[in-house]
């Protein structure tokens, strides 16, 4: 028998090994979300005959309008189904388990970011929608000319880090963070070789979340910084942390570095008919994602 329910701190256990399964994170960053970000009755189950064969985390997120209101929102994490149990619609009932979940909640939508590109059709397909987008673009090492201009990089908190992202981002179409999940994102940063860093040229100051995603490979995941300085943050960076690749994301809505793309990132479902019609395929920018 299936059972789409909330889940109890009795099933915690079984939802981080279900969790270690699908994504293969460190057992220390799981706990850490435990621990500071998601109460058990936040996560959705499904229950086959007593077992968690799929999971999603329905964590009270913000989207910020360009008007300066703020509308509460779902936002949905670490979905996972059992491998061997995919292909029998788990994560098609626990999502619309999910949407009566939050519009009980008074949540005006549901936000997610697909695990993978290829996911991108199977949101839609259940009738999600894109709407947050990304800027793109890589740069070899080979590239880099050493030109910092005079730029610095200084770890900084979590709340730091949150009081310049919202400077950069006020009168935008973009997701909200707490200092609390900006704090999960440094954890998993710290733990991937990286932090959160203020980048300083003069009286410009910007923000940066970075790790590595291979050994030499590493992702800005947020570079927030007027177009004009943030190829100089690549270079700044590059002389505190080597790599032969850097990967960096800004805002989609702004001009990037030269030879950066577009690229659709998450996906909404609205339950308010007026935000609906009013942003619908809106280029927004979620940013972090903790993907």
């Amino acid at each position: 028998m299936i059972t789409i329910r909330t889940g109890t701190p009795q099933d915690v256990p079984h939802e981080k090994e279900l969790w270690k399964k699908c994504f293969g994170d460190p057992s220390t960053y799981i706990d850490v979300f435990y621990q500071k970000v998601c109460d058990p009755e936040q996560v959705l189950v499904v229950d086959e005959d007593g077992e968690i064969n799929s999971m999603a985390a329905m964590l009270p997120g913000t989207i910020h309008l360009p008007d300066g209101e703020d509308v509460p929102v779902g936002y949905v994490y670490a979905l996972a189904t059992n491998p061997y149990v995919q292909g029998k619609g788990h994560a098609r009932q626990l999502l619309a388990y999910g949407d009566k979940y939050l519009q009980e909640r008074g949540m005006k939508a549901m936000v997610l970011v697909p695990a993978s590109p290829s996911l991108h059709r199977f949101f839609e397909a259940i009738g999600m929608e894109e709407c947050f987008a990304t800027r793109k673009v890589e740069i070899l090492t080979s590239a880099l000319t050493g030109d910092t201009g005079g730029g610095t990089m200084t770890p900084i908190t979590p709340k730091e880090y949150n009081e310049i992202r919202e400077r950069y981002l006020k009168d935008t179409f973009h997701v909200r963070y707490t200092d609390q999940m900006i704090q999960f994102q440094q954890i998993g940063s710290h733990l991937a070789g990286g932090d959160l860093y203020k980048l300083e040229f003069g009286d410009t100051v910007g923000c940066a979340a970075i790790e590595y995603v291979q050994k030499r490979r590493l992702l800005m995941k947020e570079l927030l910084l007027p177009q004009e300085r943030m190829l100089q943050a690549v270079e700044v960076v590059s002389q505190e942390l080597d790599a032969i690749r850097y990967h960096v994301r800004t805002p989609a809505f702004w001009d990037g570095i030269n030879g950066s793309y577009v690229q659709p990132f998450g996906m909404i479902t609205w339950y308010d008919p007026a935000l609906k019609a009013k942003y619908r395929r809106k280029e927004g920018y979620l940013g972090l994602a903790f993907d």
